[in-house]
């Protein structure tokens, strides 16, 4: 009897992400690779480049052939484990990871005076419905705190107030 699928998260060599995440989908394993993008600058030049929101981190849906199979690319160390357990990312994180790619590039921050930092929130509307996190920032800048349990790492966003509620039902 063959194993469930479900995501698993592999740690890569260094700057290897994009490529494995490429040969594991030409060879039909699902991947999730979220994705930003970035303004880097050389002495000579400034580009836009796209590098992995979790570098070094891979999520892949695999049963466990397919993991061992993955663990063969040239591009993969490990599997991510915690306390002897492999690390499994929940279909929920997954989805706001895709969403992420989805946000708008340029987000205008508003105010949040009723909101002050530490607070929890709620994301009500957008990509990323659903998700809560924390808030943190002053009067020019807003930004959301995620944690993704399955992997203990947390993202940072900027976001427009109106997309957040306090988790106590009261509006931001």
């Amino acid at each position: 009897m063959p194993h469930a699928r479900v995501w698993r998260v592999f740690y890569t060599r260094p700057r290897n992400e994009k490529k494995v995440a490429e040969r594991l989908n030409d060879g039909g394993i699902d991947v999730c690779l979220p994705l930003r993008t970035v303004l880097r600058r050389w002495s000579d030049r400034k580009r836009k480049i796209q590098e992995p929101l979790f570098p070094g981190y891979l999520f892949a849906h695999v049963d466990e052939r397919e993991r061992l199979a993955v663990l063969q690319d040239d591009g993969v160390v490990t599997t991510v484990s915690f306390g002897g357990t492999l690390a499994e990312v929940r279909n929920t994180e997954i989805v706001m990871l895709r969403a992420l790619e989805g946000l708008p590039k340029s987000v205008e921050a508003r105010a949040l005076d009723a909101v002050p930092p530490g607070t929890e929130v709620i994301v009500t509307t957008g990509p990323l419905k659903g998700a809560r996190g924390t808030v943190e920032g002053s009067p020019k800048a807003f930004y959301l705190f995620i944690l993704i349990e399955s992997v203990r790492q947390a993202i940072r966003l900027e976001v427009p107030a109106d997309w957040v509620m306090r988790t106590g039902g009261k509006a931001g």
